[in-house]
Protein backbone atom coordinates (compact mmCIF):
# COMPACT_ATOMS: atom_id res chain seq x y z
CA UNK A 1 0.00 0.00 0.00
CA UNK A 2 1.25 3.71 -1.16
CA UNK A 3 0.52 6.36 1.34
CA UNK A 4 1.15 9.88 1.51
CA UNK A 5 2.23 11.19 4.73
CA UNK A 6 3.46 15.16 6.23
CA UNK A 7 7.04 14.51 8.54
CA UNK A 8 9.96 16.64 9.73
CA UNK A 9 13.14 14.79 9.20
CA UNK A 10 15.02 14.56 12.11
CA UNK A 11 18.22 12.61 11.00
CA UNK A 12 19.06 10.98 7.31
CA UNK A 13 22.26 8.66 7.57
CA UNK A 14 24.11 6.82 4.08
CA UNK A 15 23.08 3.37 4.13
CA UNK A 16 25.02 2.51 0.81
CA UNK A 17 26.90 3.63 -1.92
CA UNK A 18 23.10 5.40 -2.97
CA UNK A 19 20.80 4.89 -0.73
CA UNK A 20 19.60 7.10 2.62
CA UNK A 21 18.09 5.75 5.98
CA UNK A 22 15.77 8.83 6.80
CA UNK A 23 13.97 9.05 10.46
CA UNK A 24 11.14 11.49 10.83
CA UNK A 25 8.24 12.29 12.44
CA UNK A 26 4.53 12.85 11.28
CA UNK A 27 1.59 15.42 12.41
CA UNK A 28 0.37 12.29 14.72
CA UNK A 29 3.54 12.12 16.82
CA UNK A 30 4.44 8.80 14.66
CA UNK A 31 8.04 8.15 14.21
CA UNK A 32 8.59 6.82 10.92
CA UNK A 33 11.74 5.33 9.20
CA UNK A 34 12.02 5.02 5.50
CA UNK A 35 14.55 3.51 2.86
CA UNK A 36 15.81 6.24 0.13
CA UNK A 37 16.60 3.63 -2.62
CA UNK A 38 19.50 5.76 -4.98
CA UNK A 39 18.64 9.11 -3.34
CA UNK A 40 22.10 10.29 -3.24
CA UNK A 41 21.77 9.51 -7.21
CA UNK A 42 18.04 10.56 -7.98
CA UNK A 43 17.74 14.29 -8.47
CA UNK A 44 14.24 14.09 -9.58
CA UNK A 45 12.99 12.03 -6.69
CA UNK A 46 14.96 13.48 -3.93
CA UNK A 47 17.09 16.78 -5.30
CA UNK A 48 17.37 19.83 -3.49
CA UNK A 49 18.72 18.51 0.04
CA UNK A 50 14.57 17.65 0.31
CA UNK A 51 15.80 14.84 2.53
CA UNK A 52 18.22 16.94 4.94
CA UNK A 53 17.45 17.55 8.56
CA UNK A 54 14.78 20.22 9.52
CA UNK A 55 12.76 19.97 6.23
CA UNK A 56 9.24 19.59 6.74
CA UNK A 57 8.58 17.59 3.40
CA UNK A 58 5.42 15.85 1.44
CA UNK A 59 6.45 12.04 1.19
CA UNK A 60 4.73 9.05 -0.65
CA UNK A 61 5.90 5.80 0.44
CA UNK A 62 5.73 2.00 0.41
CA UNK A 63 4.31 0.93 3.42
CA UNK A 64 6.04 -2.07 5.02
CA UNK A 65 3.32 -3.06 8.07
CA UNK A 66 6.48 -4.64 10.32
CA UNK A 67 7.01 -1.78 12.09
CA UNK A 68 10.80 -3.12 12.70
CA UNK A 69 11.30 -2.75 9.23
CA UNK A 70 11.87 0.65 7.02
CA UNK A 71 9.31 1.87 4.84
CA UNK A 72 10.16 2.28 1.19
CA UNK A 73 10.28 6.46 0.32
CA UNK A 74 9.12 6.74 -3.32
CA UNK A 75 9.81 10.53 -3.24
CA UNK A 76 9.68 13.36 -1.33
CA UNK A 77 9.08 17.51 -2.18
CA UNK A 78 9.53 20.12 0.49
CA UNK A 79 6.35 22.19 2.08
CA UNK A 80 8.68 24.25 4.60
CA UNK A 81 12.94 24.04 4.85
CA UNK A 82 13.08 26.49 7.73
CA UNK A 83 15.53 28.41 6.06
CA UNK A 84 15.77 31.48 8.37
CA UNK A 85 18.05 28.52 11.06
CA UNK A 86 20.52 28.23 8.15
CA UNK A 87 21.36 31.93 8.30
CA UNK A 88 23.00 31.47 12.04
CA UNK A 89 24.99 29.17 13.30
CA UNK A 90 23.17 29.70 17.09
CA UNK A 91 20.09 29.59 15.16
CA UNK A 92 20.86 26.42 13.08
CA UNK A 93 22.60 24.94 16.77
CA UNK A 94 19.52 25.44 18.51
CA UNK A 95 17.38 23.89 15.22
CA UNK A 96 19.41 20.69 15.65
CA UNK A 97 19.43 20.29 19.09
CA UNK A 98 15.87 20.05 19.14
CA UNK A 99 15.46 17.62 16.17
CA UNK A 100 17.73 15.79 18.60
CA UNK A 101 16.12 15.75 21.45
CA UNK A 102 12.35 14.79 19.63
CA UNK A 103 14.62 11.87 17.78
CA UNK A 104 15.47 10.27 21.53
CA UNK A 105 11.87 11.18 22.84
CA UNK A 106 10.33 9.41 20.08
CA UNK A 107 10.49 5.36 20.04
CA UNK A 108 10.25 3.79 16.38
CA UNK A 109 6.86 2.36 16.21
CA UNK A 110 5.18 5.31 18.91
CA UNK A 111 1.70 5.95 17.75
CA UNK A 112 -0.36 9.06 18.07
CA UNK A 113 1.28 11.96 20.11
CA UNK A 114 0.90 15.12 18.08
CA UNK A 115 2.22 17.09 21.03
CA UNK A 116 5.74 15.85 20.26
CA UNK A 117 5.17 16.93 16.70
CA UNK A 118 4.04 20.16 17.19
CA UNK A 119 6.23 20.99 19.86
CA UNK A 120 8.75 20.71 17.36
CA UNK A 121 7.19 22.79 14.49
CA UNK A 122 6.39 25.49 16.68
CA UNK A 123 9.68 25.80 18.22
CA UNK A 124 11.71 25.36 14.74
CA UNK A 125 9.58 28.44 13.92
CA UNK A 126 10.38 30.44 16.23
CA UNK A 127 14.31 29.28 16.64
CA UNK A 128 14.96 30.87 13.14
CA UNK A 129 14.35 34.36 13.94
CA UNK A 130 14.74 34.53 18.14
CA UNK A 131 17.02 36.04 20.08
CA UNK A 132 15.96 34.87 22.84
CA UNK A 133 18.10 30.84 22.48
CA UNK A 134 18.11 30.40 26.53
CA UNK A 135 14.65 31.37 26.82
CA UNK A 136 13.91 28.98 23.80
CA UNK A 137 15.58 26.29 24.58
CA UNK A 138 14.56 26.57 28.24
CA UNK A 139 10.62 26.62 27.00
CA UNK A 140 11.36 23.60 24.85
CA UNK A 141 12.73 21.43 27.20
CA UNK A 142 9.97 22.20 29.99
CA UNK A 143 7.60 21.74 27.57
CA UNK A 144 8.58 18.29 25.83
CA UNK A 145 8.86 16.96 29.75
CA UNK A 146 5.73 18.33 30.42
CA UNK A 147 3.72 16.45 27.33
CA UNK A 148 5.97 12.95 28.16
CA UNK A 149 4.54 13.33 32.06
CA UNK A 150 7.48 13.43 33.84
CA UNK A 151 7.87 16.87 34.99
CA UNK A 152 6.72 16.22 38.58
CA UNK A 153 6.52 19.66 40.10
CA UNK A 154 4.94 21.92 37.50
CA UNK A 155 4.26 24.45 39.93
CA UNK A 156 7.36 26.16 40.37
CA UNK A 157 7.61 26.29 36.20
CA UNK A 158 4.36 27.96 35.92
CA UNK A 159 5.67 31.19 35.12
CA UNK A 160 7.10 29.76 31.71
CA UNK A 161 4.74 26.61 30.98
CA UNK A 162 1.62 29.13 30.83
CA UNK A 163 3.31 30.24 27.57
CA UNK A 164 2.84 28.51 24.01
CA UNK A 165 6.36 27.87 22.45
CA UNK A 166 4.91 30.33 19.48
CA UNK A 167 4.80 33.07 22.22
CA UNK A 168 8.80 32.90 23.37
CA UNK A 169 9.60 36.43 21.79
CA UNK A 170 7.40 38.05 24.18
CA UNK A 171 8.22 36.72 27.29
CA UNK A 172 10.05 38.77 29.88
CA UNK A 173 11.56 36.63 32.55
CA UNK A 174 14.59 38.02 35.01
CA UNK A 175 17.38 36.67 33.61
CA UNK A 176 18.56 34.85 37.13
CA UNK A 177 15.53 32.95 37.42
CA UNK A 178 15.97 31.88 33.89
CA UNK A 179 19.31 30.93 34.42
CA UNK A 180 18.16 29.03 38.01
CA UNK A 181 15.16 27.13 35.71
CA UNK A 182 17.15 26.58 32.91
CA UNK A 183 19.86 24.57 34.86
CA UNK A 184 16.92 22.63 36.56
CA UNK A 185 15.32 21.63 33.42
CA UNK A 186 18.04 21.04 31.50
CA UNK A 187 18.98 18.38 34.32
CA UNK A 188 15.77 16.96 34.50
CA UNK A 189 15.93 16.34 31.03
CA UNK A 190 19.52 14.47 31.06
CA UNK A 191 18.50 12.20 33.99
CA UNK A 192 14.67 11.27 31.95
CA UNK A 193 16.90 10.50 28.46
CA UNK A 194 19.94 8.74 30.38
Amino acid sequence: MTVTNRVIVLRKVKYSEADLVIHAIDKHGDKLNFIAKSALKSKRRFGGGVLDPLNYIEVNYKLNKDIEKLHFLNEAKILEDFSGLRENYENLELGLYFLQVIDKVSMSGDKHSPDSFNLLGHALRQAQFTSKFSLLRCLFELKILQYQGVLEDQEQYSELLIHPISNCSHIEIDPKTLNRIQKQVHQLLLEWLA
